[in-house]
């Protein structure tokens, strides 16, 4: 996707191409580029779920727990779609206002920092009942996904507001990439933990969670 975004960025230059431009430019909202982060989103919804309903009882951490992270990264996926971040924008403005001061910056990091602070507490002591592997790659997945969504957005809305251009071009790049990695990277880990494998005494594939 990165990739595409690049070719059609450098080809745009030569022989104007809007429509395929806009279709794979992961700086703008409603196109392709959108619909695959929000499909990698829902994806790790879809595999938390799945943990959940394969959670017995007196599992640790308990089916709630599934249940909290696939709700939380399907939100996350709808807001890939429909942007609330950008919302907390009011926020971040009152904020700015009450405080007298500035913020160099898209107006929605400073309540959305808040939010990942909080969001980031939960998830060390809910992380902290699962195998080390698995803890440590969900953990790692969600230090670079707020890598991108919020410390490089943090710098491009800089970027955005001194006119650097090319620099914001290429933050966006890192950003949509650290997004795209953090999915990726939690994928990873959790299907280490919901294994698919194939039963030879019946010849079918069953999903079970791995033990230990």
């Amino acid at each position: 996707m990165l990739l595409a975004d690049l070719a059609t960025r450098a080809y745009n230059h030569y022989d104007p191409i809007p429509t395929v431009r806009r279709l794979v430019n992961v700086d703008v909202e409603a196109n392709l580029a959108t619909w695959w982060n929000s499909t990698l989103l829902l994806a790790v919804a879809g595999m938390a779920l799945t943990a959940a309903l394969l959670s017995g009882r007196g599992a640790r951490p308990g089916r709630l727990s599934w249940l909290g992270l696939a709700a939380a990264t399907a939100l996350l996926s709808i807001d890939e779609t429909v942007s609330w971040h950008e919302r907390l924008g009011e926020v971040g403005r009152s904020w700015k206002e009450w405080a007298g001061g500035s913020l160099p910056t898209h107006a929605w990091v400073l309540p959305g920092a808040v939010l990942a602070v909080a969001g980031t507490v939960c998830a060390v002591l809910w992380a902290r009942r699962l195998p080390r592997d698995l803890r440590y790659g969900l953990l790692g997945a969600l230090a670079v996904y707020l890598g991108g969504a919020l410390v490089t957005e943090a710098f491009n809305g800089w970027a955005l507001d001194g006119g650097h251009s090319t620099v914001l071009m290429l933050g966006t790049l890192v950003e949509e990439g650290l997004e795209m990695s953090g999915c990726l990277v939690a994928l990873a880990a959790l299907s280490r933990y919901v294994v698919l494998e194939h039963t030879p005494a019946t010849g079918r594939a069953v999903i079970r969670l791995r033990d230990g």
